[in-house]
């Protein structure tokens, strides 16, 4: 998973890229095959703003969170960003047809 991060009107440290890539690592989840994240943080007069944007490989998803404090508006959006992912995981599960067993299989055949 590739994870971009960029800043706006602020240099990006490397404690604020580690922290981003940690919290970024859960949201690698086999089934939705993850390819990339990008994370784009701003900084306006006194509050910081996060956007993050996942590419799946059929979806996108996003979350943007506004906070004074730049580590809790990234945590803020990660976990709106990984309720999205699992809903999406449980969607996918759910549309996936159903095994038969075997007792399944002996009804519809004395049906026919």
């Amino acid at each position: 998973m590739l994870i971009n991060v960029t800043g706006r009107q602020f240099v990006i440290t490397p404690a604020i890229q580690t922290q981003t890539e940690n919290v970024l690592a859960v949201l690698d989840i086999p089934a939705l095959k993850v390819t990339s994240v990008n994370a784009v943080m701003s900084r306006e007069k006194n509050h910081f703003q996060v956007s993050l944007v996942l590419n799946c490989k059929y979806h996108t998803l996003k979350a943007e969170t506004e906070d004074f404090d730049l580590y809790k508006a990234l945590d803020a959006a990660a976990d709106k960003l990984e309720a999205q992912c699992q809903d999406l995981k449980e969607k996918i599960q759910d549309h996936r047809a159903a095994a038969t067993s075997a007792t399944d299989a002996k009804q519809v055949a004395d049906t026919e």
